[in-house]
């Protein structure tokens, strides 16, 4: 600490990163001293901030808005989830999400439809999707991270995943193969 620096003061260095590193703002220079998140240079050597453009509430649930997702169809947010072919709507009505991504499967992704076969129904599909809610939270580098939850969690919102539709036909619920016929 420089000696001219009031620890009293609520502006201060060392009151202002206390505050940032409770919020997940700050930034971590290559000398190993930790500065607020809106210091452009570190304030101990004087290295440029690496990221001039800090994150703000990292770890912190949110609710995704339309900067945060890929696409929006008919006033639903839509995401894709990785490699898997999964996807998430931000919407609890299964009818809603089924067609907000099917249509980003065909326009963004340039399948025939949601289960990338042109001759499957489309019903079938609502065997792969999922309603229910999930927490978002902030990543470090600007993107986030999705978890399923209870409805009553602080920050849930209604989502529908879907499950990338496997090799095979739809699966029909109720219907057990194999077992004897009891009627």
């Amino acid at each position: 600490m420089a000696l001219d620096e009031d620890t009293n003061n609520p502006a201060s260095y060392w009151n202002r990163l206390a505050e940032d590193q409770a919020a997940g703002r700050f930034w971590k220079c290559q000398c190993g001293e930790s500065n607020p998140g809106d210091y452009d240079t570190c304030h101990f050597c004087q290295r440029g901030n690496p990221t001039p453009d800090p994150v703000t509430g990292v770890g912190r649930v949110f609710t995704p808005t339309r900067e945060d997702m890929e696409e929006c169809y008919n006033g639903v947010l839509v995401a894709y989830l990785g490699e898997d072919g999964e996807a998430i709507a931000l919407t609890g009505d299964k009818t809603r999400a089924l067609e907000a991504l099917d249509t980003y499967y065909r326009a963004v992704c340039g399948q025939a439809n949601i289960l990338d076969d042109a001759t499957a129904n489309l019903m079938d599909a609502y065997y792969y999707l999922d309603c229910g809610y999930a927490v978002f939270t902030r990543r470090r580098d600007g993107g986030w991270e999705v978890a399923a939850s209870a409805a009553m969690e602080s920050g849930a919102v209604p989502v529908t995943w879907f499950r990338g539709a496997g090799i095979g036909p739809a699966p029909k619920p109720y219907e057990r193969l194999g077992d004897p016929q009891i009627w």
